[in-house]
């Protein structure tokens, strides 16, 4: 009956834990993406929040230092597009293709989790040859900037890497922290995440 109980408990856990992270894993596998758990990490709940929708979140063993990850799949938004575009005939514009528009996107995600709305910091793109060899992605950037948001409660700082691949998922990889010492612990997380070949 011992026995019983505790593999019990042991199937509820192990589901209740691959449920907190079925966004994730569908995030995943629409957007055409690996993942492989860093070394020295736990996985946090996701806190909701009004500035960035998250599907994971680590927590290094080590330091005070936290990543999330973003993932958004292009398909459905790519086929409302071509759906749009298809009835622009009558008069209704279809807008910038979903694979067109991550730059913009990148700005208001830097907006938003930023929380500051007057004075946007830039981004610098990754040399295009770098990201397709080492995320597989056709185009990623980078930034670093100060945190004043509902979304970076209890960091003071966040660097942001942006992926994107035609026609798959645009993902935004978040590493808050309060001190840049602890920033090169997320070494061991920084390839963790790519698009599949």
């Amino acid at each position: 009956m011992r026995i019983l109980y505790l593999t019990t408990i042991l199937l509820l856990t192990f589901i209740a834990g691959n449920g907190q992270n079925k966004k994730f894993e569908d995030g995943l596998h629409n957007g055409s993406l690996d993942f492989k758990m860093p070394e020295n990490f736990d996985t946090l709940s996701v806190t909701a929040n009004p500035d960035m929708n998250y599907e994971l979140a680590l927590k290094s063993k080590t330091r005070d230092l936290e990543i999330r990850y973003s993932i958004r799949p292009l398909k459905e938004r790519i086929e409302q597009f071509e759906k749009r575009a298809k009835d622009s005939a009558s008069g209704m514009p279809a807008g910038a293709h979903p694979n067109k528009m991550y730059q913009t996107v990148l700005m208001a995600v830097i907006m938003n989790t930023s929380g500051n709305h007057q004075q946007v910091p830039g981004f610098k793109s990754f040399p295009p040859e770098a990201v397709k060899r080492e995320f597989n992605a056709d185009w990623g950037a980078t930034t670093v900037y100060p945190l004043k948001s509902a979304f970076g409660k209890g960091y003071s700082n966040c660097m942001l890497v942006t992926l994107h691949r035609d026609n798959q998922a645009d993902v935004y990889i978040f590493y808050l922290f309060n001190n840049k010492e602890d920033l090169p612990a997320a070494m061991p997380a920084f390839h963790a995440l790519k698009f599949k070949e």
